[in-house]
């Protein structure tokens, strides 16, 4: 016949609470904090990702930023050039239209100087003309006196 033994159903009634038990005590709460840290790994491995994408997100705009400044600087650098060509050459149109007038002046200047020279000349020429008239005509002519007036003459004109 068929023999209850006692002690095995206590046995196993036993392991049963202590599975119970172990499951409430154990089981569940470390199935609970695994869980939970699976999800905080995919939250913390989604936020890098995240992160990472805003980050490249960032470098790009930073570089494109920084084309964007390089382009500007080049075209500043140009217009500025092209600004110090342009004064350059409006200098250089001054300078030669200064020159031209300081020659334009001095040509006038030495016009009137020359014209100044030119009237003293004729009027010591003139001077001496009448001088020279006079003391030919106030000496006697022969050949000696005209060789000694002329002698005398040209010895004053190296005096003066």
């Amino acid at each position: 016949m068929i023999s209850i033994n006692y002690a095995f159903i206590i046995v196993i009634l036993n392991f049963i609470l202590l599975l119970i038990v172990l499951n409430k005590i154990l089981y569940e709460p470390i199935k609970k904090f695994l869980t939970e840290r699976q999800n905080k790994i995919s939250s913390d491995m989604n936020e890098a990702q995240e992160g990472k994408e805003k980050a490249e997100k960032l470098v790009l705009k930073k570089e494109q930023e920084v084309k964007a400044s390089a382009e500007e600087m080049r075209k500043l650098k140009r217009k500025s050039k092209k600004i110090a060509e342009n004064e350059a050459k409006d200098i250089l149109k001054n300078a030669r239209n200064q020159e031209k007038k300081v020659l334009k002046d001095t040509e006038v200047l030495l016009a009137n100087e020359k014209e100044k020279v030119k009237k003293e000349i004729e009027k010591e020429l003139t001077t001496m003309v009448s001088n020279l008239s006079a003391k030919f005509l106030s000496q006697k002519i022969d050949d000696k006196n005209d060789e000694k007036f002329i002698k005398d003459i040209i010895s004053e004109g190296n005096e003066n």
